[in-house]
Order: structure tokens, then sequence, then C-alpha cells
């Protein structure tokens, strides 16, 4: 059991900016045969549900991981001699500015899928479509340095107006309203890759929603989709780099059970996984996989809804923050393979170079020993909200899918929780992913446990930001004034010093003054990697999965 639980938390926590649910597995047995004919090289792993194509809107682990491989940027996140980094990609290359507000990108000769160019137009057009309200994309927030951004943001501009333009067919402009130091590393995230006007146009509301409905610049195409069960990638012929790419096809199936997919792996039916405590010493005694290591700054929190009558005082929320054992819950979820989260921002997370943890130090053990009455905290944010302190409220627990692990990991959260604080916990659970991502998009929940976020740039705004008022990654619906005027400060700052003591600042408040969430730990990411397969990496900054524009099968 115990075997089963911490895997099937991890693909439920799993998410690039937002988190993944899990459904039922449909099929998967006989994947490998469907997706191989002879001498064919297929490359066989997890991730086969996505709930979009859309690279504007897809945040799930499953969309995030197939939209980086079908879909390509200006560059490419690789990992290279052990560090990870930003090869050109649509881009051949490209300068900034000596003042750093204008970056300017020269793109290369390459095609969609359907042999048509891809142009500086098709990023413009991405970008205005990014900012439009109707998208409601979680990009809005990577690029708000972008000229009148902000304004459009307010309302007083229209997206069409954002900073972004295109000289000729072959040239991308950017203008910045000020410098921004990893202004690079966010044009590799898939929020910032073309799309085809016409394309979008033509499929409105259900763009992305089938294999047919996108065309495809990046290294592979759907070649078949089978919702709930798995995505069969094929060679992009149109490919600009195509020869760079050894494999005919990638398979990725959707697996739900633990136990299922390390039986897959042994069984060759998967040629590699996530890896957890349990399963390494089986794993590794066939002598078939090797242990791949991989720095991923990546953490699992609860989101609070602040919108819930019982989850508007700060006090509750703080008391429900301290309340959870994260020790306990390490130890026992995930058999103390990670490290609990006494902040938000992962120990990899560097302020221009400046590591941001060895600043901040651990502001919920702080605040644990200054807060050891939390029965008494709890009750005064009742009572100033005018709920009776003597009665015993109810909050709601959504979980990320209904399986009965789940439900275990779910049932120790609620026994820990009551039995220090007066309050009943009732859980909730999510039919499958689409209903997981669509509850919080809709704001229907009040509070969520163990989700996810990976970083995708290198910067504590990564995951400062998302809790900005009106942020369409903030689906807690979290608003202070003062984190605000901080975050909003340390963007316009270009000092290293300055810009950490601002961050620092704000991710106290949003813990502890005015709590948003409540983190748990911070993520590792292992895997066990088939001996057969050659050059699968997983770059830092591409969240949540592998990269194999170069890998091999034997």
């Amino acid at each position: 059991m115990k075997k089963r639980l911490i895997a099937v938390l991890m693909a439920v926590a799993m998410v690039g900016t937002l988190a993944v649910g899990c459904g039922s597995n449909k099929d998967n047995s006989t994947g490998s045969n469907d997706a191989k004919s002879a001498d064919e090289k297929v490359l066989h792993l997890e991730g086969g549900n996505p709930e979009t194509l859309d690279s504007l809107t897809g945040t799930g682990g499953d969309s995030v991981g197939v939209i980086r491989e079908v879909m390509e940027g200006l560059g490419r996140f690789v990992k290279k001699d052990g560090q990870d980094v930003l090869e050109p990609a649509g881009a051949e290359s490209w300068e900034p500015s000596d003042d750093g507000l204008t970056w300017t990108f020269h793109l290369r000769n390459h095609k969609w899928s359907d042999g048509e160019d891809v142009t500086a137009e098709d990023y413009v057009y991405a970008f205005q479509r990014m900012f439009d309200p109707d998208t409601a994309s979680s990009g809005v927030e990577f690029f708000l340095s972008l000229e009148n951004a902000q304004e459009i943001v307010d309302g007083t501009k229209k997206p069409e107006d954002i900073g972004v333009s295109a000289p000729d067919d072959k040239t991308v402009v950017f203008k910045l309203t000020k410098p921004v130091p990893y202004f690079e590393m966010i044009l590799g995230s898939p929020v910032a890759f073309p799309q085809r006007k016409d394309i979008v146009e033509k499929y409105g509301d259900q763009y992305g929603a089938d294999k047919d409905s996108v065309v495809y610049n990046g290294p592979f195409i759907v070649d078949e989709w089978t919702p709930g069960s798995k995505v069969i990638l094929a060679k992009n012929d149109t490919y600009w780099d195509k020869d760079s790419v050894k494999l005919d096809k990638v398979e990725l199936l959707y697996i739900d059970d633990d136990t299922s997919a390390m039986t897959m792996l042994k069984n060759g039916e998967l040629d590699a996984h996530t890896a957890n405590a349990k399963w390494e010493d089986e794993i590794m005694a066939t002598g078939d996989f090797d242990l791949v290591e991989a720095p991923f700054p990546a953490g699992m929190r609860d989101i609070f809804n602040v919108d819930t009558p019982l989850l508007k005082s700060p006090k509750v929320r703080l008391a429900l923050t301290l309340a959870k054992d994260r020790e306990e819950l390490n130890n026992t979820l995930f058999d103390g393979y990670y490290e609990p989260a006494y902040g938000w921002i992962m120990p990899a997370i560097t302020c221009q170079g400046i590591n941001f943890r060895e600043k901040a130090g651990n502001p919920l053990k702080e605040a644990a020993a200054q807060y050891t009455d939390l029965e008494a905290l709890f009750k005064e944010g009742l009572q100033e909200e005018g709920i009776d302190p003597n009665e015993k409220p109810t909050l709601k627990v959504l979980l990320g899918d209904s399986s009965a692990d789940t439900q275990t990991a779910g049932e120790l959260y609620k026994n820990e929780i009551e039995s220090k604080l007066p309050i009943t916990i009732e859980l909730e659970s999510c039919t499958d992913n689409t209903d997981f991502m669509q509850r919080r998009k809709d704001g229907n929940f009040e509070m969520t446990f163990l989700h996810m976020n990976g970083a995708e740039y290198d910067d504590p705004s990564v995951f400062l930001n998302m809790y900005l008022t009106g942020a369409a990654a903030n689906e807690g619906h979290y608003s202070n004034a003062k984190y605000d005027e901080l975050i909003k400060k340390a963007e316009n700052s270009t000092d290293a010093e300055e810009r950490l003591n601002l961050f620092v600042e704000a991710e106290k408040i949003m813990l502890v003054e005015d709590p948003a969430i409540s983190p748990t730990v911070y993520w590792n990411q292992n895997f066990f990697v088939s001996k057969k397969v050659k050059n699968l990496t997983a770059p830092a900054w591409v969240p949540l999965g592998f990269e194999y524009k170069y890998t091999e099968v034997e």
C-alpha cells in the first residue's frame, strides 16, 4: 500500500505551473505494441493525459510535457555537460540593447507541420492572445515587464498594444519597461511559443482539444491521442533540426497505479519512470536501469480559497498552516524522500545568483516558535470573522483524484489537523484531471491538498508573481496590497540585493502574516531510466518531465 501511495500522490501532485489530478487507466497494457513496428525507435514513458494542446492554457503536467515536444519557441532548454542551457531554437540568434529594454530575435527558416513558414507574426499573435482576457493565460504573470502589459491587464489598453512587434517575417522585437535579468529564460516557457492565428480562429474554443486542431513546429507531432489513455508522438518531418531527432515515436501512457507502472518498467513496457525510495532497491537490483538525479526546483503546497468564509481570517489560515506536521507527512506519504518545506521558494532558486533560502531562512519555523497555542490562534481568527469560536466549523479539502491511496493521504491530513484544531475536515475528491483543473480555475473549492508547482526560470518571481491580485494562476483569489507593492517594486528593480530583500519580505507576508498557501515539501526529481536509453534528460527549468529531442533507444 505504501509503495502505491507514494507514487500515486506524486502523480496527483505533478503540475507545470499548476497541478494534475488522476483518473482511470484504459488499455495501457497493449500500448507499446500499437506504437511500435519493426525497426522503429520508440520511447515509452508516462504522461498520456493532456487536458489541451493549447500552449497558452495547457498548464497541467501532461499538457506541458506534450506541448514542449510538439511545439518550439525561440529557445529550447536542454542539458549539456551537466548544465542547463537555453539553446537557439526557433531563433538563430538574439541580442539585447545596451539598456536592456529591447530584445531582438532573428528567426531561422523553419516550418509548421502543414508546410507553412513560421513567421515573426506568429509570435506577435501568440503574445497578443496571451494578454487577451478571454484566453486567461497564466503566461501574463511572466511578461508584465513588456511595454503596455500592465495597462492591458488594467483594461486601459488592448492586447494588440503589447510590446512585441515584427519588423519583418524573420525578426521579433520585445520592448520592456525595465531590464529583466531572466528574460531569456522565460522565453523558453511554452507560453512564449508561437501560434498560428488562422488555425486558432478556425477552431475557436476547440483549439487544442484534439490532435488535428493544432499545427506543430517542434521535433514531434501528435500522431494519436486517446483521452484518458495515451498519446503517441511521431517524428516531425518538417522540423528544422529533424536530423538530430533519433526517435521515430514516443508513446506516452496514462497510468494511475504505481504497481502497474513498476511492473511495466521491469517488463520493458516503460523506459523510464519517477523514482522513489520504496521501489529503488527492487528496480536497481534488476541491473537494467540507471538512477538519474535531476535538480528540480518545485514544491508542493495547499491552496487556500480566501473567498471561503472560514478562511477569510489570516489567523485561521496560519493556524492550519502551522498545524500541519511536514516531517510526518514527508515520512509517511513519501518515505522521507523529499525535504519538509518551511518556506515557499525552493532551495535551488536564486535571485540573480544569490540563493534565496539562505537569505530568507525558514519563516514557518520562526512562526511556529512564536505561535505555540494554535487552538487559541484559530479561535481568535474565528471570532474576528464573526464565527462562534465555541462551535466546530467544517472545512472542505479538495483531493486530486478519487483513488483509495489519495483518500488515505487525505485521511492522514484530516486526522492530523483535527487532532490539533477544533475543526472538522471534509474530504472532497475530483473525478479526473479535467475536473480538478476546472474546479481550481473556477474557484470551486475551499482548500486543495498536495498541489505542485515547478519553476520555469531561476528567479523568486516565478513563484511569487502567481499570488498577485488578479493573477491567472491565483486560484485562491488571494489579494494583499502590501504584497502586490513589494512584488512590483522588486520587478522594477535591477539591483540583486534590493530585489532579494523585497522578495523575502513578500514571502513572509504570503506565508505568515496573511497566508495564501501552506507549503508541504520541496520536491526532488529522480528517475529510473533503462540502460538502453541514451540522452534522456530532465533540465531543471523543464518542469515535471523529460527532454527527449536528442534521446536514442538501442
